[in-house]
């Protein structure tokens, strides 16, 4: 889209104006004064008439997000967003609002999931009031600023809390501090056995500390308020994270009240020394809570005082992602009964070296999943707009490409949340590229993982067949009677549960499972055609055409839409023993 294809025009005035990520607005009337109030909300001007607002990385200090690019064209602005969603300052007295491509819960989800594992996400700030725009509350954003306020925390502990020295008198029988001879002296005179001490003592209860202690505990009653909207553990994790912060300040003898918030509105970051200003990001969450809880803004030198609050969509993507693959892989290795997949591992942005002792020369894909050495696929996160297919990004593609080279490996993958999934073959070598995304009209977390799951088992599958029949009983049922799930360690036991030699009692074993346990539509065997024989005899039909001497059969009993059917899972295995290939006859019905 153009900028003279704006997605939408707005009049300027002071408030909250809306922009889709990766969108464009139009801003008519603006003042003369447009340029100056842009610098004063910390854009930058990068030519004549175009400014930015840019992001520094958590990660890298040499990186840098662009946020927003505006164009002037007085009295008109033209504002383009980029990957990065949130509220942001446009000028002193008005807001961007960048409204992501998915739902902000799934957002404030995936940060959960980020944040559990400890991830670097690349979020910055909040507002520091005014949240009441529109459909932006507090409650909203609460998570982000319980992230923020921790993270802030985490500064004030590793540096130490500001404290305060008062010195306080006291007669003492055992006495400590500084002794204070002459008014001692003056006690033994009076017939008082006691020193007079001079006693030290520190006092953590300061207007900064306070604010903290203030803002953790409201951030406690919304955690409490609105737990039934996050069942998720990584929630709790951080609710008892703000508890701790919030006890550990009671500790030191640090309260807060309703009658301290003049106190708290007037507090700035200046009035600690400069050796104190780690403080700055624990103070600016505390005062965007403070004014946002009392639904009033904070002014300072009559300009209200803002921090952007903004998530980079791209790289929390990324790193969610991450969490994602390692997630599904634990599942999928958590079905394999013979251990199998132990080395299997998601190893997260692998540094490749193409050339020896030139370390400064190296290729980053964002994630890798490995056996020992040897790369099984590649996969790189691509938050694309719904209609941008990363496969036809020439740069994103040749990327791509070159890692799968240099890992020597032939499948390859862009995880995505908005575009079509799809498989592709390269023509010249038979490698796969896949596009990994619901297959929905929209984006849900548990769509994605599905299909990420499916991914990551198909690739194991080719390495490791028998993940295909233990995913297959774990989604449906094993079809054999006297025998269960803990029987597939012994999967290729010759003279097993699964060993079909004896075909006749093999099939009575499958049909008496199916009738007698597994299925709604009928009361017993007496019930199936022919009393369970035509059943038997088509699976005793499909034994006999496998060798039994190098196989095993796994039967698995599958209803779906209604309708009831047993499918073969043949297992071809070598001398020692192990699964080698599966091949599936499906689709025999009890009727």
């Amino acid at each position: 889209m153009s900028i003279a294809d704006p997605d939408e025009s707005y009049t300027y005035e002071p408030g909250t104006f809306s922009i889709s990520e990766r969108g464009e607005i139009r801003i008519e009337g603006c003042p003369p004064s447009i340029g100056e109030q842009l610098r004063r909300a910390s854009f930058e001007q990068e030519a004549d008439n175009i400014f930015v607002k840019t992001q520094k990385s958590l990660d890298d200090r040499e990186k840098e997000y662009r946020v927003v690019r505006v164009r002037l064209d007085e009295p008109v602005m033209y504002v383009t967003a980029r990957d990065n969603v949130g509220i942001i300052s446009l000028t002193p007295r008005s807001k961007l609002r960048i409204e992501p491509k998915i739902d902000w819960n799934h957002i404030f989800d995936m940060l959960l999931a980020v944040h559990g594992r400890r991830q670097s996400i690349e979020y910055h700030g909040i507002p520091l009031s005014e949240f009441r725009t529109e459909d932006v509350d507090l409650q909203d954003v609460f998570l982000i600023l319980a992230i923020n306020y921790l993270n802030g925390l985490e500064d004030v502990h590793r540096n130490g809390f500001v404290r305060q020295l008062e010195t306080r008198r006291a007669d003492l029988e055992q006495p400590r501090g500084v002794i204070d001879i002459e008014r001692s002296l003056v006690n033994q005179a009076e017939g008082r056995a006691q020193q007079h001490c001079l006693l030290k003592e520190v006092d953590y209860d300061n207007p900064a500390n306070s604010l903290l202690h203030y803002a953790g505990i409201h951030l406690l009653h919304l955690f409490q308020q609105y737990e039934d909207k996050y069942d998720h553990q990584a929630y709790y994790h951080i609710f008892s994270q703000v508890h701790q912060e919030v006890r550990h300040l009671e500790r030191l003898g640090v309260d807060s009240g309703r009658r301290r918030i003049p106190e708290y509105r007037h507090f700035s970051l200046h009035e600690l020394p400069k050796q104190r200003h780690y403080y700055r990001q624990a103070i600016e969450v505390a005062k965007a809570i403070v004014a946002s809880s009392l639904g009033t803004p904070a002014m300072q030198n009559n300009r209200e005082l803002v921090v952007d609050y903004v998530l980079n969509m791209e790289s929390l993507f990324e790193q969610y992602s991450q969490v994602v693959i390692e997630d599904e892989l634990e599942v999928i290795k958590s079905l394999d009964r013979l251990d199998q997949t132990e080395n299997i591992a998601a190893v997260r942005s692998p540094t490749v070296q193409p050339f020896e002792n030139e370390s400064n020369v190296y290729h980053q894909p964002d994630h890798a999943v490995e056996k020992g050495d040897e790369t099984l696929a590649v996969l790189d996160s691509k938050y694309y707009a719904e209609e941008k297919d990363p496969v036809k990004s020439g740069s994103s593609r040749s990327r791509l490409f070159s890692y799968a080279y240099l890992l020597t490996t032939d499948r390859m993958g862009f995880l995505t949340p908005l575009n079509k999934p799809r498989t592709r073959s390269i023509a010249q070598t038979g490698a796969e590229l896949q596009v990994i995304s619901p297959n929905s009209s929209a984006f849900s977390l548990d769509e994605y993982r599905s299909c990420v799951r499916d991914y990551l088992h198909d690739v194991l599958a080719e390495q490791y067949p028998a993940l295909t029949v233990y995913r297959a009983v774990e989604e449906h049922a094993l079809c054999l009677d006297q025998h269960d799930m803990s029987d597939l360690d012994r999967l290729t036991e010759s003279g097993g549960p699964f060993d079909f030699s004896s075909v006749h009692e093999f099939s009575l074993r499958v049909v008496n499972a199916a009738a007698d346990t597994l299925t709604s539509q009928q009361r017993s065997r007496s019930d199936l055609e022919q009393k369970g024989k035509w059943t038997r005899r088509r699976i005793e039909t499909q034994c006999d055409e496998q060798s039994s001497e190098t196989m095993t059969c796994v039967p698995v009993f599958r209803r779906e839409d209604g309708e009831e059917r047993i499918d073969l899972y043949f297992i071809t295995h070598d001398e020692a023993g192990n699964p080698i290939e599966v091949s599936v006859e499906d689709d025999l019905r009890l009727l």
